[in-house]
């Protein structure tokens, strides 16, 4: 089944977390890379449908928690957001556990908001103050007890995975992989060497942890911040970080005025201040590391995926890894925009 049929029963999805009757089927929401998500239409609204691939085992269910304990701060804050749908009868934290084609499904449900996707360049002004401002009130939220830092797979692992590859998975992307393995390996080093800094010099944060332009939605009202469930505790300068880096892209100029522009927004709208340390760089990386170690396993056949999904991880992982390489190569000049923002 590939990713953009619908694997679950609408009227089911609609039983569970009394929407109302269906009024048509699932209708596939293009663009995500690690969930499947539906726009279901009822007689009581219209509503986002979100099958989460997902672990079975505690360490999920805990940092899901997390991330719905973050967003129920969010949305009371009154940060931008879509409304959450609570199940009838829980399976988990806003979790509702349906029968589907290709097995036992975790579903998510958000009221339907009614916006255009940002475009990921040349993001106007306005927006780049919004995300800015978003981030500032959502790091002055309490921050929660999980741990903000895990420490990266080291390159060991990744090259043992590599090498206990399924006969399935092609042998020019195993090679492709491991020639990023020095990159790997550098990368897990300045995360380890920034990793105690957090909680110390760097303050631990009530975080989104996936803010960039795809989770922005552009509505008549305002901008709306969506895709919650990697939510939890965060290094505040890594998300800032992140999110400029991810906000100040451009096919006409360069990204330091964007970049600079975030940041002096954040600090404006009473977010803490950025410091010129090399450490404030290393949350890239870590988010890097992190998404490239679960596409590989994805495309190794390590997590319960649709033949299309694990098919199309393997690129991504490539994708991925090629970013994390751009990204150590620019940690210099990166470093001189932190350093511009803060004195302006």
């Amino acid at each position: 089944m590939s990713p953009s049929e619908p694997a679950l029963d609408p009227a089911a999805v609609a039983e569970a977390f009394g929407l109302g009757a269906p009024r048509g089927p699932l209708e596939p929401v293009p663009g995500g890379r690690s969930h499947r998500l539906w726009h279901l239409r009822t007689d009581g609204g219209r509503w986002a449908v979100k099958a989460l691939n997902r672990s079975r085992e505690p360490w999920w269910l805990a940092e899901h928690a997390a991330a719905v304990a973050v967003e129920d701060a969010a949305l009371a804050a009154g940060v931008a957001m879509p409304r959450p749908v609570a199940p009838l009868r829980p399976a988990g934290p806003r979790l509702a556990d349906l029968p589907a084609a290709d097995g036992p499904t975790s579903v998510l449900v958000h009221a339907w908001v009614e916006g255009v996707p940002l475009a990921p360049l040349d993001v106007p002004d306005d927006v780049l103050e919004w995300v800015a401002a978003t981030l500032a009130t959502l790091h002055a939220l309490p921050a929660g007890d999980g741990a903000p830092v895990s420490a990266p797979h080291p390159a060991q692992e990744w090259a043992q995975w590599l090498a206990e590859a399924p006969p399935d998975v092609p042998p020019a992307f195993v090679r492709e992989v491991a020639g990023f393995l020095p990159d790997v390996e550098a990368a897990v080093a300045v995360v380890e060497r920034a990793s105690g800094q957090a909680g110390g010099d760097l303050a631990v944060v009530a975080g989104h942890r996936d803010v960039k332009p795809d989770n922005v939605l552009l509505t008549a009202a305002s901008s709306v911040l969506v895709d919650w469930d990697g939510a939890g505790p965060d290094v505040g300068a890594w998300e800032v970080v992140r999110t400029a880096l991810a906000f100040s892209r451009s096919a006409r100029a360069g990204q330091r005025a964007g970049f600079v522009r975030v940041l002096g927004a954040y600090r404006g709208a009473g977010g803490a201040a950025v410091p010129p340390d090399p450490a404030v760089l290393a949350g890239v990386l870590r988010h890097q590391l992190a998404a490239a170690a679960w596409m590989l396993f994805r495309a190794l056949g390590h997590r319960p995926v649709t033949v299309a999904e694990r098919a199309a991880a393997l690129p991504h992982v490539l994708e991925l890894l090629a970013e994390l390489r751009a990204s150590s190569a620019a940690q210099g000049e990166r470093l001189r925009w932190v350093a511009e923002a803060q004195r302006g």
